[in-house]
Formats: structure tokens, C-alpha cells, sequence
């Protein structure tokens, strides 16, 4: 039988990781996240081991078939995650994720490599939608800033941690573990691997989810027609509310413009500010620092009430302008420092955006919008890594000194794209900014999708 979702009390960062439901569901993201990195890295190793002299061509083999997915598939996660059983779809979608990397172990050749790693991803997209949807039923909506502070922090930070675990590993075969599995350094990896997935789901088993009322269906459609219909009405909730609509494009667009930087930045350093590969290093060092920077902050802001979605257009503005004050620079001190600026900002709007979205979407819409919005952002960054290599190429000596650079000219474009983005995000906002009881706590009437624009002035 359905309950009715009590209000959690108020928790603090420590309490929030260490007591209750999402804690438990914290640490089975960063045990899961870790192992996405770490099958991320171990494929990227296997294929180039199975690409041979064309190993650079190689490693695009799992890429693609990552980002593929997210394009097609992401909207059936958002779908079951409104339908289905979040917590079930959540461990099985850990069960399979943790038997398929450990089949990676015996692929020989890249299209079995390209099969199994798009099965893992198609996973990871049911995975994501129920976990999203899931937060707000589990902690107090005062505490949503600083939860997708966590969250974004056991997402990308592990980033580093799952890159030391393959370091590690990659040391073990030297000392004779692994050759009775007569494979490559990445094999152990992928064991370690579906250990985290296998940690992670058997986590969530013990989580006692909230179960929310679904509204029966009253439109007489059969259970074959169902899925097209949940589709609709949840492109419906996205395109037709002004709030949503404005946080799901914002960060799309935004990660297009701002996806530039990630596919030129060993260009940028070395084209650029002259830079080496250790420059290259200390550029993404500055990346992630301001991102730590801006998760905080976020998290801070959050448990003051203030506006989220204003904030994150704030943080859309900062990081525009710091990508063009990046392209401007000539050194790589000042590269260092903008970029830093670049991470503060894409901080902050990550965090905002999705505490407005959890906050402002009703449980029954929570899967599918998040569903669209992992869509865009896949697309955009897609279409950025698509893009920008080719774009420098071509803006290579079109324009006089100083913006004869194409690489140095794309990454300004792309946070005149970001900047704009931010611009009209806040303008879209602007009837609202007058007045002073309009926070994010007040901002629940996105619960109906159905009411028009103006009915909801």
C-alpha cells in the first residue's frame, strides 16, 4: 500500500553521508560512479591494446558507444523510473552492469568491445533516472543544494580515484596475480570493477524508498500504448513549463558551449599558452579545483534559500565570461586562473539546476525530466566533441592576429554560446526577480505541468 512521504529534518553534510536512507544511497553512487571510471579507463586500455597500430582510432570505440545510448535509449529509463520500482531498477540495473564489465575480461576483437560497453551504458541510463528521481523523497528539500553537492562530488570526484585504482592495478600483473588469466593489466580491473557495481546494488537493497502515490490511468489506453503515452506527456511537462524548460535547456546548451574546452584543451595548452603536457595537467587540475570550489559554494547558497534558478544563471554568466577571458589570455598562470573560474561557475549551475529541477518536479515527472535532461546533455556534448576539433580547423588563419588561432577563436565562441545561454536563462526569469517570496521553496507551482504560462504569474 502506498504512504505518503513524511518530511525529513534537516541534516548536516556529515549527517547526510553517514545517517539514513541517503546515505546509504550516497555511498552506492560513489561506489558506482568509481566503478564507471574505472571501466571507463580499463575499456579505453583494452582498445587500444585491440587496435594496434590504429589504437587512436580505437579508443573512439567505447567513447561512442557510451555516448550513443544516451541519445536513443535515455528516454526509456525516465519512463520505467515513473513506472517501475525505482529501487529494483536500480539493483538490477547494478547486477547487470557488474556481470557485463566482467565480461569485458573475455573480449578479443573491438565489436565485442563496442556491444558490451553500449549493454553497460543502456544500464547506467536506467540506473540514473531512478536514482535522480529518488532524492527529493529521501531528504529534506532544504537540504537538496547541499545533496547534489554530494552527489556531483561522488559523481566526478572519484574521477580521480578510479584513475589511481587502474594505476594500482596495472602495477599487479608484475608481480605474477593475474597470469593465470592469461590477458592484459586491464582483466583485474574489471573484476575490482564489478565488485563496485555488486557493493553498490547490494546497498541499495536496504534502503526503504518512500512509496509515492501513482495516479491511476483514466485514459483508457492498453498497456502497449502506455509507454508512447508516458513519453508524450512527459516531453509535454518539459516544453510546456517556463521553469523546467529553462534549467533543461540551459544546461544542455550550456554543456555545448562549455564541451568545447574539454575536446581543445590539450590544443588550447599547447597552441595556446605554450604549454606542455604537464600544462595540460595543471590545467585540469584548475578545472576540477574551481569545480570543488563552486560544488561548495552551491551547497552553501542552497541552505540559505536563495533563488536556484537565478543562481544558476548566475553561474552560466560567470562561466561564459571566463571561457572568453581563457581564450583572451597568452600565459598559462592566467589560463590557470580563468579556468578556475570556468570550473567555479559550471559548479554552481550543475548544483542549482538540479536542485531546482528536484525541487520543482512532481514525483510522478521527476524520471522522465531528468531522463531529457541526461538526453541533452549527452547531445550537446556530443555535438560539441563533433564539432570543435573540425571548427578550429577550419577558423585556422581566417582572421587577422590575434584571432588567427582557430582553437583559441572556437573556445570564444563557445563561452559566447554559454554566456548567452546564461543571459536568457535569467531573462526568461525576469517577471519573477521583483518579487522577494518567489525562492525556491516558493517556486512549486512547476508541480502542474498543465497550467499555462501566464496562469501561473
Amino acid at each position: 500500500m502506498a504512504v505518503e512521504i513524511e518530511a525529513q529534518p534537516s541534516r548536516t553534510t556529515v549527517q547526510l553521508i553517514t545517517q539514513g536512507p541517503f546515505a546509504r544511497l550516497w555511498w552506492a553512487g560513489l561506489f558506482s560512479s568509481m566503478g564507471d571510471w574505472v571501466a571507463l579507463f580499463a575499456t579505453l586500455t583494452l582498445a587500444a591494446r585491440l587496435g594496434g597500430s590504429q589504437a587512436e582510432t580505437a579508443i573512439l570505440v567505447p567513447l561512442v558507444a557510451r555516448l550513443l545510448p544516451g541519445l536513443f535509449f535515455v528516454a526509456v529509463g525516465g519512463i520505467l523510473a515513473d513506472r517501475v520500482n525505482r529501487k529494483i531498477m536500480m539493483i538490477v540495473s547494478d547486477v547487470g552492469r557488474g556481470l557485463f564489465v566482467l565480461s569485458l575480461a573475455f573480449v578479443d576483437n573491438l565489436v565485442q568491445l563496442f556491444v558490451v560497453s553500449l549493454i553497460l551504458e543502456l544500464f547506467t541510463l536506467l540506473w540514473q533516472p531512478s536514482k535522480e528521481a529518488s532524492i527529493p523523497n529521501l531528504v529534506n528539500a532544504d537540504d537538496l543544494a547541499t545533496v547534489n553537492g554530494l552527489s556531483l562530488g561522488a559523481a566526478y570526484g572519484t574521477f580521480p580515484l578510479g584513475a589511481a585504482l587502474i594505476w594500482v592495478l596495472d602495477l599487479v600483473p608484475e608481480f605474477g596475480f593475474t597470469e593465470a588469466l592469461d590477458s592484459g593489466p586491464e582483466t583485474l580491473a574489471f573484476m575490482v570493477d564489478a565488485v563496485t557495481f555488486l557493493i553498490s546494488g547490494a546497498l541499495i537493497a536496504t534502503i526503504v524508498f518512500p512509496v509515492t502515490p501513482r495516479k491511476p490511468r483514466t485514459d483508457g489506453r492498453g498497456t502497449l500504448t502506455a509507454p508512447l503515452h508516458d513519453l508524450r506527456e512527459g516531453v509535454s511537462f518539459v516544453a510546456r513549463n517556463q521553469n523546467i524548460r529553462t534549467i533543461v535547456l540551459g544546461m544542455a546548451v550550456g554543456l555545448f558551449g562549455g564541451g568545447v574546452l574539454f575536446a581543445l584543451g590539450e590544443s588550447y595548452a599547447r597552441r595556446v599558452v605554450g604549454a606542455d603536457q604537464q600544462g595540460f595537467y595543471a590545467l585540469l587540475f584548475a578545472l576540477g579545483t574551481g569545480a570543488a570550489i563552486g560544488i561548495i559554494g552551491a551547497s552553501i547558497l542552497g541552505g540559505r534559500n536563495v533563488r536556484a534558478d537565478v543562481t544558476f544563471g548566475s553561474g552560466l554568466l560567470l562561466t561564459g565570461v571566463s571561457m572568453l577571458a581563457t581564450a583572451a589570455v597568452k600565459t598559462i598562470i592566467g589560463a590557470m586562473g580563468w579556468i578556475t573560474f570556468v570550473g567555479v561557475g559550471t559548479g554552481i549551475a550543475y548544483v542549482m539546476g538540479f536542485s531546482h529541477l528536484h525541487q520543482n518536479v512532481a514525483d510522478e515527472f521527476r524520471g522522465r525530466t531528468f531522463a531529457a535532461l541526461i538526453a541533452l546533455l549527452r547531445t550537446g556534448l556530443l555535438a560539441s566533441l563533433a564539432v570543435a576539433g573540425v571548427a578550429s580547423k577550419l577558423l585556422d588563419d581566417v582572421l587577422a592576429s590575434p584571432f588567427d588561432n582557430g582553437t583559441r577563436n572556437v573556445i570564444a565562441i563557445g563561452g559566447f554560446i554559454v554566456l548567452v545561454t546564461g543571459g536568457l536563462a535569467l531573462w526568461s526569469l525576469r517577471e519573477s526577480l521583483g518579487d522577494p517570496l518567489e525562492t525556491v521553496k516558493g517556486l512549486t507551482r512547476a508541480a502542474n505541468p498543465f497550467l499555462d504560462d501566464e496562469d501561473k504569474q
